[in-house]
């Protein structure tokens, strides 16, 4: 009979791919805990969003009136269309870079370089929407957009927890999760266009103006975007601390 010491079953050692995958579904947790949270706390705040998702006539704005629940519902409800489409994008930019293996330093400084990048794009857009206001139309307008633009803004990052659950949950089908977030983000855009069009075209400016908004406001900061991931992409895999 063997009396040697016993040392147990030592299991299998958890990956760096695994670790980081359960770190991003417990943030996802997270997220979605305070979401329930901010709806049960914020229901005003949600009832204005939907009312302007479905009406562009003169209204209150979210936030004429800068209380402590509307100030966090207009920052959380931010971050989280931002932080649910950094999540998609990490999925999708390691799976278009070919990245197999990262530790997970080296995903949460990609996770968090996407974050920024999305944040700067929404930033440029907001600094060119406040341009186009205060040149092209009147203050009324503007503020009726901004409006809009926002209650769009929150749908649609409310719509991302879908594609970002997907994702964190089935791998294999990682495609059927790419066509999901496209639909919802084409939907979202074509939302966003009519609501312009509505809003600000009129028969006195004509087509120019609706041209000249389209280039600034959807095609370049675009363009801005896709050659940020470019360049992140060439320099993650020619970047030998990458590897």
């Amino acid at each position: 009979m063997n009396t040697g010491s016993f040392e147990g079953f030592s299991g299998i050692s958890l990956s760096e791919g695994q670790l980081i995958h359960d770190i991003l579904l417990f943030a996802f947790i997270i997220l979605l805990v305070i979401f329930a949270l901010t709806f049960h706390n914020c229901q005003p705040q949600f009832n204005k969003m939907l009312r302007g998702l479905v009406s562009i006539k003169e209204r209150q704005n979210l936030f004429d009136t800068p209380t402590q629940e509307s100030v966090f519902f207009k920052v959380f409800m931010g971050f989280q269309a931002l932080f649910l489409c950094a999540v998609i994008f990490f999925f999708f930019f390691c799976h278009l870079a070919d990245i197999q293996e990262q530790t997970v330093q080296q995903a949460l400084i990609l996770l968090s370089v996407l974050f920024v990048l999305l944040a700067l794009f929404y930033l440029l857009k907001r600094c060119l929407y406040f341009i186009y206001g205060c040149v092209f139309t009147e203050k009324t307008k503007f503020r009726l957009w901004n409006t809009t633009y926002h209650a769009l803004l929150y749908s649609w990052g409310v719509l991302l927890y879908c594609p970002a659950l997907w994702l964190l949950l089935d791998r294999e089908h990682d495609s059927a999760a790419l066509i999901l977030f496209l639909f919802i983000f084409f939907i979202f855009r074509i939302s966003a266009i009519y609501v312009k069009i509505r809003i600000f075209y009129s028969k006195n400016n004509g087509f120019l103006y609706l041209f000249l908004y389209l280039c600034a406001q959807e095609i370049i900061p675009l363009l801005f975007l896709y050659k940020s991931m470019t360049y992140l992409r060439d320099v993650i895999v020619t970047s030998i601390l990458w590897q």
